[in-house]
């Protein structure tokens, strides 16, 4: 994953923009780079194109894999575990880029393949939309159970993924999905488990103790990005008052109720033709069935 890092983390860049007096909720703001004038569309596309062995598949069954260079089995695999749903009717693909967004800028790990649990070849994941963990300097795990809205709408995708949360953090509701992730959890290559994630999840510890981050990674168009071709100070500008209205509007619209064991941050990513990305994911996965 050391190249696919280095590839994303020049793709997707954090914004560096002041919150203050704008959102009590965290948000964290990111931004394609350019190229030859163009925004890295492109780019993204191939990037989630080669992660997709990384995140359809267990460590387990990615490293079996390598080891036999079975490369074509390997997105065979990977591939027939994607929906095949119509292209805008499923989210396997915005789960792919939280599950890079997590791992490579939030140093979270996941500990089951959600993806893996599907029931059937059209049936969306039902539940959060991964299942990851961290471990602080001081020892804290935290599950990050993230949801995502690979949308062109961001008014819509802030409207839906909040409603989701709202749902998902019923206690019936999350003991149900502990349910399911407990009998699934995957040893982690080179990553050591550890053992409080079970008890989190089979009920040994009470709910009210575990620690639990919903990460919102919420993708939308704007047409801002039309208007310039490089990361130069004038986009800097323009994109500091957009990130702040976007920052308002979260301020404005977003009551969730949260227990005193759960927080939620969102995470903003601005496309260009969300449409078009979807397109040639599906051309790609159309290739690969």
């Amino acid at each position: 994953m050391k190249k696919l890092k280095k590839r994303f983390s020049r793709l997707v860049l954090s914004f560096d923009c002041s919150q203050a007096g704008y959102s009590s909720y965290a948000v964290d703001p990111y931004h394609l780079e350019y190229e030859s004038g163009a925004y890295r569309q492109e780019e993204l596309i191939a990037v989630l194109r080669d992660a997709l062995p990384h995140f359809g598949l267990t460590h387990e069954e990615y490293l079996r894999l390598k080891n036999d260079d079975d490369i074509g089995e390997m997105y065979r695999l990977a591939m027939s575990r994607i929906s095949k749903a119509k292209a805008f009717k499923k989210g396997d693909y915005g789960e792919l880029l939280l599950f890079l967004m997590l791992y490579f800028n939030y140093d979270a790990q996941r500990f089951v393949t959600k993806v893996r649990l599907r029931s059937s070849s059209k049936d969306q994941i039902k539940g959060f939309d991964c299942a990851h963990f961290t471990v602080s300097d001081s020892d804290e795990v935290r599950l990050w159970l993230g949801e995502v809205k690979f949308y062109k709408s961001f008014s819509g995708a802030i409207k839906d993924v909040c409603d989701e949360i709202q749902e998902h953090i019923d206690e019936g509701y999350l003991k149900d999905e502990f349910s399911i992730l407990c009998p699934n959890i995957e040893a982690n290559h080179n990553v050591d488990l550890p053992e409080i994630i079970e008890e989190y999840l089979d009920n040994s510890v009470p709910l009210d103790q575990v620690k639990i981050v919903i990460p919102a990674l919420v993708t939308y168009e704007t047409a801002l990005i039309k208007k310039y071709q490089s990361i130069d100070e004038f986009f800097r500008e323009r994109f500091e008052k957009h990130f702040q209205q976007q920052f308002k509007y979260i301020e404005e619209n977003v009551e969730i109720t949260l227990p005193n064991n759960i927080e939620v941050f969102f995470v903003l990513l601005p496309l260009e033709d969300v449409a078009a990305i979807k397109n040639k994911l599906d051309f790609f996965e159309q290739v690969y069935r």
